[in-house]
């Protein structure tokens, strides 16, 4: 029973496996199905391959053609069963030809492993096939069989795709429609094929299929444990049916771009699998989307990253007939509310322009918005220093009365760090949350506070609209007409600046000159000592430490050049300091360990389970997965623990992506124990956990079997188990520091994280943040800029002497301005 749970969870890194067990490491998470491209499809045309695939002629097919973008198309003439090599592999033999052209010779093909299995289970005589990822080899039987002088091999692990049409005949009908453009776009159409759609409650597993739907749940698409961008929504259509899907891209913008409940969707070639008894659709090889606003009277405009779709006098017509059936279901439909519409303690969605934002802290931003109408109730107003407002200054005051002040939390500011003033949004399951007044707890103090809760339960989130989305055309209109009342506009003169809002460009140059000039002030900002005079640098060097200053200063360079080398690992305890392992070191390490055997006695203990892979054409045959507490790798592998044997590098970065937490080890004549401390001993995502050498004291792997008593692990619960002293992330920068008197070499060491907001450690898993320290520090110390052009660089100093009696200096009570 355990190993068929393993085979339907395990399928997603695609190890070679031995013959008795074929896995393929994908499996469901909280969120939904993450997928793989699976080796055998199930279509209704040839509509359904993916785009950037061309289609070989098989009389030209010669052993030098590449086929990685090619696919061979042909009517199943004759098939054997399935049988073994003498190394015990499954093989599958057909014959092809492309009815279209019958004077082209037929072609062999052969499947082999799993792919035979499931071509021998799937396909018949007179199936249409449509065949890629294959290999071209010279066929040995083309003396006696008469056929092509190549044959097709085709192998799921490397990456062979067949695409079956049942029982089909090889016309291919093509319907010449011209295609439906934004204007201005330059837009293709896609293929002069008819499409196919099929119904929701027509959908069966394993179909690829085309879709049309109304969105009646959507999560807007965030970053997954790995590279992709994950989107959940659900949709349904006139037959009742429903269907969850998960979407999975790299890019973003390649996901539906889906603006609200009610919004029309179209897929191409989306995945349709069973899970819990329910259908689920997942993206797919060749997988495209279309979106439309589903409101009557909109104008059918697709939403899309593509330049290239078809679209055709059809699909109009689908789309009008779904946003008839959409206006009679008015639970579908959830407009945004207008801010004077909003009743206290309640959630709803807000299109709305942005007047200025603020980031107050790690975990929450300011925003401030206005949608033309003022709310009926008493609106709450944080307090927040101008300066750290990023806005037009003028604006911000001019529409003081009519705006309203909302705090996102958590997740979504990140996308408000993307935001720009002036940018028209739509916020999704705002909080309208009732507060009483700090002076009064009556009724009738109380005021209203706009919260963004953090998570995306509810489809809670924030999304840019463009320009020409509907929703923006028609706030416009209102922001246009908003009357002020007449106060703002005196209060307004006597600043000096005219009241209407389309002259208010008039004075953004003087205002941001003005904010050029507080920027110019200082970089940094003091977080005490502020009383303190400010010394110069001379008297800093000739004063004897220790000794405590503030200075005034322009950073004239600074080390590492190459900002990764800047993070270190840190101990505590010994107070040691040394590099993080690079990439070549930690493969060394594995590939040592990797020449130790294997122990069958070790595996499927009684608080683990093991599972082997074979992995071909390699010096290592085999590795070995063993599962903590293995019912949670059903319910939730981001949470999992795994250890793991005889595993390469570039397998361990694709098991993290999965499996939140990974202990690499070796085996012994008795036991499992862990590997050098030189390597990381625990991978969490793309964060590698150091030892340290001096002070850890090694326990017994066993130990471990305590955890699957515990509801949740961390990587300080797992070193102290195995009694590991945790090295620390630490940043590790020196600033050489000028102002015309002296030159002083200072260290941005222990409070370097305050100074940068966010961690070493971050930084070493996140590229953005990697981005972000460049940007930084290219803005203290500009390349291409003279030294007396850079911009002052206040801070406090302290001075001190280590025991051989050099004097150093390190920077603390010092942070980036908020403007920065």
């Amino acid at each position: 029973m355990r190993m068929r749970i393993i085979r339907s969870h395990l399928m997603r890194l695609r190890f070679p496996c031995n013959p008795v067990m074929h896995f393929n490491l994908g499996f469901q998470t909280g969120e939904g199905i993450s997928t793989k491209n699976m080796p055998l499809h199930l279509v209704t045309d040839e509509s359904f391959l993916p785009k950037h695939l061309t289609l070989a002629e098989a009389n030209k097919l010669n052993l030098d053609d590449c086929c990685t973008d090619m696919y061979v198309k042909g009517l199943i003439l004759e098939k054997w069963p399935m049988h073994l090599l003498a190394n015990g592999e499954k093989i599958v033999k057909a014959v092809i030809q492309d009815q279209a052209t019958p004077e082209h010779m037929p072609i062999n093909v052969f499947c082999f492993g799993t792919l035979a299995q499931e071509f021998s289970d799937s396909v018949e005589k007179k199936d249409l096939l449509f065949l890629t990822g294959f290999a071209l080899v010279k066929s040995p039987t083309v003396k006696y069989d008469k056929r092509h002088i190549c044959h097709l091999e085709l192998f799921e692990e490397k990456g062979s795709t067949v695409f079956v049409c049942k029982h089909a005949t090889a016309a291919v009908h093509e319907d010449v429609t011209m295609n439906s453009m934004k204007k201005g776009e330059n837009h293709t159409v896609e293929k002069n094929v008819k499409y196919t759609y099929s119904k929701i409650n027509q959908l069966k597993p394993g179909m690829l299929a085309n879709v049309y739907g109304v969105v009646t749940f959507f999560k807007h698409p965030f970053l997954s444990k790995g590279t992709d961008y994950c989107s959940t929504l659900t949709i349904t259509d006139q037959t009742g049916g429903k269907l969850s899907c998960n979407m999975f891209n790299e890019k973003q913008d390649a996901l539906p771009q889906i603006y609200k409940t009610g919004d029309i969707v179209r897929f191409h070639r989306i995945k349709i699998q069973q899970f819990q008894g329910d259908l689920r659709g997942i993206t797919n090889v060749g997988f495209s989307a279309l979106t439309f606003d589903g409101r009557m009277g909109s104008p059918v405009s697709p939403r899309t990253s593509s330049k290239s779709y078809h679209f055709s006098d059809e699909d109009r017509r689908i789309v009008e007939q779904l946003r008839q059936w959409t206006m009679e279901q008015s639970p579908i439909l959830e407009p945004a509310l207008k801010l004077s519409e909003v009743q206290p303690q309640q959630f709803f969605d807000l299109i709305c322009q942005l007047v200025a934002k603020a980031e107050m802290d790690r975990s929450s931003t300011l925003l401030k918005v206005w949608d033309g109408t003022k709310c009926l109730y008493p609106i709450h107003k944080v307090q927040v220093d101008g300066e750290v407002l990023e806005g037009n200054p003028a604006l911000i005051f001019e529409l003081q009365n009519i705006s309203v002040d909302i705090m996102a939390y958590d997740n979504h500011t990140e996308v408000a760090k993307c935001l720009k003033p002036g940018a028209y949004v739509r916020i999704y399951n705002l909080h309208a949350k009732l507060q009483a007044s700090t002076e009064s707890d009556s009724q009738s103090s109380k005021c209203i506070e706009f919260y963004l809760h953090g998570g995306t339960s509810y489809g809670r989130g924030i999304k840019i609209l463009p320009e020409d989305c509907y929703d923006v055309k028609e706030l416009k209109k209102v922001l246009e007409s908003a009357e002020l009342s007449s106060n703002y506009l005196s209060d307004s003169t006597l600043l000096g600046i005219s009241s209407p809002l389309n002259e208010l460009a008039d004075n953004k140059e003087k205002i941001y000159t003005r904010l050029e000039r507080c920027q110019e002030e200082s970089v940094t900002v003091l977080t005490s000592h502020q009383h303190m005079e400010k010394a110069p640098l001379i008297n800093v060097k000739t004063c004897k430490p220790p000794q405590k200053f503030c200075i005034r200063a322009k950073v004239e360079s600074y080390e590492p050049k190459r900002l990764y080398q800047c993070v270190k690992l840190y101990c505590h305890t010994c107070k040691t300091l040394q590099e993080v392992p690079d990439e070549d070191d930690i493969a060394h390490v594995l590939q040592e360990a990797s020449k130790k055997p294997l122990n069958s006695k070790l595996h499927n203990m009684s608080w683990y389970n093991t599972v082997l892979f074979d992995k071909k054409n390699q010096d290592v045959n085999k590795i070995a997965l063993h599962f903590l507490d293995f019912e949670d790798v059903v319910q939730d592998p981001e949470k999992t623990l795994i250890l793991t044997e005889r595993v390469t590098l570039n397998e361990i970065n694709q098991l993290s992506r999965k499996f939140g937490y990974i202990i690499l080890v070796t085996s012994t004549e008795e036991k499992l124990t862990l590997l050098d401390l030189s390597a990381p001993f625990l991978i969490q995502g793309q964060l590698r956990h150091y030892g340290c050498k001096h002070c850890s004291v090694v326990q017994d792997i066993n130990c471990l079997q305590q955890l699957t008593t515990h509801q949740s692990w961390s990587a300080s619960t797992i070193s102290q188990i195995l009694g590991i002293h945790l090295l620390h992330y630490v940043f590790m920068i020196k600033l050489t520091l000028k102002d015309g008197t002296a030159s002083v070499d200072a260290m941005l060491w222990e409070e370097a994280e305050k100074f940068f907001k966010f961690s070493a450690a971050e930084v070493i898993a996140s590229e953005v943040l990697q981005e972000q320290l460049e940007l930084t520090m290219n803005m203290l110390c500009p390349k291409e800029k003279n030294p007396d052009k850079h911009p002052w660089f206040e801070c406090c100093i302290k001075s001190y002497s280590s025991e051989d009696q050099i004097v150093s200096y390190q920077i603390f009570d010092t942070v980036l301005a908020e403007k920065i």
